[in-house]
């Protein structure tokens, strides 16, 4: 069947609303006016039913159907119109329309009995042949999406595919020398998320506005994705971008939905179509940092992973922050480091960078505020303790909001927690700042005011520690982070944290952790 109606929600509506295939219905075409369909009629021919508005900029419903009669065309025709155009309804009749439908008194329902009671006995061969090359394009548009899609990260070879399995889009494709863009189209993700009925509608109305273009292809949705080939009439090697503002302007008008657009770099559709779909969907991932918008892939600034080096130096900068009491300086660190990321990493490791950052958050102010395990459990949100990241997270922002929120939540959790003992921070923040010393427990006492023995006993009770091991404890974290700059030997990272002896150093860190200094670093390696 094919639809007709100026107005872009009736044609949307129509579409969506009815499940056509369920009924035995395929939607061959959708069009604005008169006009087009015309057009579309005498290229690819006729549909079975003609389902029509009256009232159309260029070429009216009646127009349409006065042409279709008078080229003996035969087909079904049903007339969509207000309530106001009634009068239309003679002229319709002698026109030979099957039934009149009014737009304020639709019901699906009645529509499906009313195209279940027409009259079908035209339906020729070939007709019944042009079904099963609809239904065959189909298939092969579902088969080339599987076949062109990729994992994140993973940089494809410039393989081509099997053309003998596509004969149908090979004819979209007009000959091996074909060369165009490939085309990703997504909803900006929202917080609320997106019925399914909202992203069908958004598939109906992207196809419609792409394929007016030149020779443009919708080929379907694959992971929330909408995918077209597009085939630019000159040879430039990007896609005009006023093309997709009107497009996405459209979209946002009609169904109150921003969109974002990614686009390959030309190339051969028969030899990189799997390296240009990749490209189209690292470039529509760029709205992660930047938001709704149109990007134009540039394989001279290719968004990749981070590198290990990077990675430690990061790490380190993390931990060095983190030993200040002041959030700001941390939160202003994570925000310059987005603007980095946006340059040239992907969303994966942005999302990755911030997990860190946290997990480091907790680890330093559990062992500041001498918090177990079991105690962070027992009386801490579980929902601050992970860190889960939700799949309609639109955009670095706000993920970088909710992961403050978090750690401020966290640190509110903690102060809680501390309001029973307030001199342990004091002892705390002595021994993080003096480990590398020598520590001794009566020190520690003297700042508290407390008589030794009980100091000991009361710093026991409170943390689970003797004051001996939660140094020991200090020391050896801190060995950890050292261990992982492989230009450090066992000697000087002992000497940094407050063992003169090496070998004695390492029966600790043995002691602690089960494993070897060599064998620790050899897991850093892997």
């Amino acid at each position: 069947m094919m639809i007709v109606d100026d107005e872009s929600l009736v044609r949307i509506g129509f579409q969506t609303i009815i499940d056509w295939e369920n009924h035995g219905y395929h939607v061959s075409g959708v069009y604005r006016n008169g006009l087009e369909a015309w057009e579309a009629i005498e290229h690819e021919g006729p549909p079975d039913v003609l389902l029509t508005d009256i009232r159309m900029p260029e070429m009216d419903g009646l127009e349409l159907i006065h042409r279709i009669r008078e080229k003996n065309i035969v087909m079904n025709i049903l007339i969509l119109s207000s309530h106001e155009e009634f009068k239309y309804l003679r002229t319709s009749i002698q026109l030979g329309v099957q039934d009149y439908i009014l737009k304020h008194l639709f019901d699906p329902d009645e529509l499906i009995q009313i195209l279940n009671q027409l009259n079908y006995s035209h339906l020729t061969e070939s007709s019944i042949e042009e079904q099963i090359v609809v239904a065959d394009l189909d298939l092969e548009k579902q088969l080339l999406l599987r076949k062109t899609r990729t994992l994140s990260g993973i940089i494809m070879k410039e393989t081509g595919i099997e053309v003998a399995s596509y004969p149908n889009l090979l004819r979209k494709w007009n000959n091996n020398e074909t060369h165009g863009c490939w085309i990703v189209i997504r909803a900006l993700p929202s917080q609320n998320g997106y019925l399914d009925s909202d992203l069908k509608a958004l598939g109906y109305l992207l196809q419609e506005l792409i394929e007016r273009f030149s020779q443009n292809v919708y080929i379907g949705m694959d992971q929330n994705l909408f995918h077209f080939q597009c085939f630019p009439e000159s040879e430039v090697n990007i896609v005009d971008e006023k093309i997709f503002a009107e497009i996405s302007d459209t979209v946002r008008h009609n169904l109150n939905i921003p969109i974002v657009v990614g686009i390959s770099e030309r190339g051969a559709f028969l030899t990189e179509m799997i390296k240009m779909r990749k490209q189209a969907e690292d470039a529509v991932y760029k709205s992660f940092y930047f938001g709704a918008g149109i990007y134009q892939y540039n394989s001279a600034r290719p968004m990749t992973n981070i590198m290990a080096s990077e990675w430690v130096d990061l790490k380190k900068k993390a931990l060095e922050l983190l030993k200040d009491k002041q959030r700001d300086s941390i939160y202003k660190w994570m925000s310059g480091v987005g603007e980095l990321f946006a340059e040239k990493y992907t969303p994966e490791e942005a999302v990755r960078f911030l997990q860190m950052v946290y997990q480091q958050f907790i680890k330093s102010r559990a062992e500041r505020f001498l918090v177990d395990k079991d105690t962070l459990e027992k009386e801490i949100n579980p929902l601050v303790l992970t860190y889960e990241i939700s799949e309609f997270v639109s955009s670095w922002p706000e993920l970088l909001r909710i992961t403050q929120d978090m750690m401020e939540e966290q640190d509110r959790a903690f102060l809680l927690i501390t309001q029973r003992s307030p001199w342990l921070e004091t002892v705390i923040t002595f021994i993080h700042e003096h480990y590398a010393e020598s520590i001794r427990l009566e020190e520690a006492a003297q700042i508290t005011n407390f008589n030794t023995n009980y100091f000991s006993q009361l710093f026991r009770n409170e943390t689970g520690f003797t004051f001996l091991e939660y140094v020991t404890k200090v020391r050896i974290d801190k060995a950890r982070e050292l261990l992982e700059n492989p230009k450090l030997s066992a000697e000087e990272i002992a000497s940094r944290i407050g063992y003169p002896n090496a070998n004695y150093f390492v029966k600790v860190f043995k002691k602690v952790t089960g494993t070897t200094v060599s064998e620790y670093r050899t897991l850093l390696k892997s």
